[in-house]
């Protein structure tokens, strides 16, 4: 296939599902990189990892830092240019690019592919980073004959073992098949033409065979009133080659180089889907339940192989609830078991795949696409030993808090360290992808000087423990005093407690003109100080949306975040991010950022969120 740079054109028709003042994000972005970037070949670059990203349904901020991703690794200076001519929330996506990019410079060659994948993945502050990242990569592989020939098999084989696995962890299956298959035509040419000549079909036909066997079950499906969802892929080349040279099967025995997979509502209608489908067309091949007979790892659906119009194609029927165990859950088929497992990491990823998944659903029905960041609680960075050990640390952590991850006698004589082969000081802070090394010497003993050194609770409390410092806590205590009422120039809602109208509220006077507004029953206002508590009622306050935080605490289980947007967006509900975090004993708590007119909505919102499946409560 012949790849060609995309223009601004075709673009602007990729990002047709972007509403028009978003849009003008993106305008902005190619602008600044037609003025920005060191040359044509850079800005061609920019255009087509943009078109990728377009094409696959992201939203405007995504596509705009894409449109600008080499500039920061280029010229760091220009950040604040780009915060001005873009936003801040977009540098911030391409600074993090630059940083991703750097570690990875550092660290290839020196690290062993699986590790450089999770500290990649790790390192993300935004995760719409990786995205770009990848398609950057791809689209620098589809033109890897044009790169000098000493560093091609670098690219193929990064893109192969390291960004490949990321996609799929990330649920981009698109671009993990064609870097696959990429790669394959770059290290076995012969055998990548022998399945080419093989499949007899260029990529752009296949893709149309796609489309049309998703429409033909469609309509199938529709005609007898079954709601379903359809969704068709062409086996990669990739795939085919590993079983015909991996596990010796002839290319004829193969059923599954087209395929559908059909999500239906309730098993009857599985059932009721799979024997249309045998009506329509004629079974041939194997047919496994695995409804009825789960695999091991609980793994259900029901595979056929049909005869489609003369090509074989295998269909599979499943439950919602059957495919995100299938995707997320314990029958999760990594197809990269090289990559080390860690489950708290693994579930942070699975957040991002079921954000993407949702994105694509809002795509399909037409509605806008709202860009949304995912905080994992408390920001980490990834940093190694000498040995390229990964430890995780919190973000801001110091030198000496990793001299006191690896061991306490290592923190306790901690003399001096090394951060990336150069000297740096104890109170260093640290960033993902940096090399540490810690010398230690006998004398050294630790000082109570330290604990205002470290950030983590670890090391605070092994230097405690140490040196004989008992924990001290404090108690605060309610004071006396009378409300009253007054006018004020500047109102602040309490983010504590997320006020909105509707709710009885008590002002609480921080300056002689400013207060801050909480709700009645606020438990931090019942802490404050009597004498500087006010009367108060809602004014104009009433007309304006207001940002709240909505807190749920859920069971865990495959695809409760995609409910969880999804009924949000059903109530009307503005969403402008999320955090997850994992709790012990299988919980997880999500805190929504979103945006209501008053507590009457929040009030159905949270009663239509606490009728989802799994959720155990919700409230702010």
């Amino acid at each position: 296939m012949q790849y060609r740079n995309r223009s601004f054109a075709e673009l602007k028709e990729a990002c047709a599902h972007i509403n028009k003042s978003d849009f003008e994000l993106v305008e902005k972005a190619f602008r600044f990189s037609a003025q920005h970037s060191k040359n044509k070949e850079q800005e061609a670059h920019q255009a087509n990892t943009a078109f990728i990203l377009a094409s696959l349904g992201l939203d405007a901020g995504t596509i705009a830092a894409a449109l600008t991703h080499e500039i920061l690794f280029d010229s760091p200076e220009k950040k604040t240019e780009l915060e001005k001519a873009l936003d801040t929330e977009t540098a911030g996506i391409v600074e993090d690019i630059a940083r991703l990019k750097s570690v990875k410079n550092r660290n290839y060659g020196e690290l062993e592919n699986q590790r450089l994948a999770k500290v990649i993945m790790g390192i993300a502050k935004d995760f719409r980073s990786l995205f770009v990242e990848i398609a950057s990569q791809l689209d620098k592989m589809r033109k890897i004959q044009q790169r000098p020939e000493n560093k091609r098999e670098s690219l193929a084989e990064l893109v192969q073992d390291v960004y490949a696995p990321i996609a799929h962890k990330l649920g981009l299956y698109e671009m993990e098949w064609e870097i696959q298959d990429l790669a394959l035509k770059y290290f076995k040419p012969k055998e990548y033409e022998k399945i080419k000549a093989l499949v007899g079909e260029k990529r752009e036909q296949r893709e149309r065979n796609v489309k049309k066997l998703e429409r033909e079950i469609g309509a199938i499906l529709g005609r007898e009133k079954i709601s379903a969802s359809v969704s068709g892929r062409a086996k990669n080349f990739n795939s085919i080659y590993k079983k015909m040279f991996g596990q010796n099967k002839k290319f004829g025995e193969m059923g599954d180089l087209y395929g559908a997979r059909i999500i239906c509502n309730t098993v009857e209608d599985c059932y009721r889907a799979i024997g249309l489908i045998h009506l329509n067309f004629r079974p041939i091949g194997e047919y496994d339940d695995y409804i009825a007979n789960p695999k091991k790892n609980n793994y259900q659906s029901i595979h056929t192989v049909i005869d489609w119009h003369g090509r074989k194609a295998e269909v599979q029927a499943r439950t919602m609830e059957m495919h995100r165990n299938a995707e997320e859950g314990l029958a999760a088929h990594w197809r990269y078991k090289h990559i080390e497992r860690d489950r708290d990491f693994d579930q942070k990823l699975t957040w991002v795949k079921q954000f993407v998944e949702w994105q694509r659903k809002i795509k399909k029905t037409g509605e806008t696409m709202r860009s949304l960041k995912l905080a994992f609680g408390e920001p980490e960075i990834f940093v190694l030993s000498p040995k390229k050990e990964i430890i995780t640390l919190p973000e801001g952590s110091t030198a000496l808090d990793f001299a006191y991850a690896i061991h306490s006698d290592i923190g306790n004589k901690c003399a001096s360290v090394t951060v990336n082969e150069k000297i740096s000081p104890l109170h260093g802070i640290l960033e993902s992808g940096d090399v540490v090394e810690v010398n230690t010497s006998k004398k050294t003993q630790c000082k109570p000087a330290w604990l205002n050194i470290v950030k983590t609770e670890k090391a605070k409390t092994k230097i405690r423990k140490t040196l004989g410092i008992k924990s001290l806590k404090y108690k605060p205590h309610k004071a006396a005093g009378a409300p009253t009422t007054a006018s004020f120039k500047k109102t602040i809602m309490a983010k504590c407690c997320n006020p909105l109208p509707g709710d009885k509220i008590t002002g609480y006077r921080t300056t002689k003109r400013k207060i801050t507004i909480h709700a009645a029953g606020c438990p931090l206002l019942a802490l404050l100080p009597e004498k500087k508590k006010i009367g108060i009622e809602w004014g104009a306050e009433e007309k304006k949306a207001h940002s709240i935080k909505l807190t749920v605490r859920t069971v865990e289980r495959a695809g409760i975040l995609i409910d969880l947007l999804s009924e949000l967006e059903r109530q009307g509900a503005t969403i402008g991010g999320t955090e997850t975090k994992s709790e012990k004993g299988g919980t997880i708590k999500f805190a929504f950022d979103i945006r209501l007119k008053d507590a009457e909505q929040f009030q159905r919102v949270r009663q239509a969120i606490l009728s989802v499946p799994a959720v155990i409560e919700a409230g702010r």
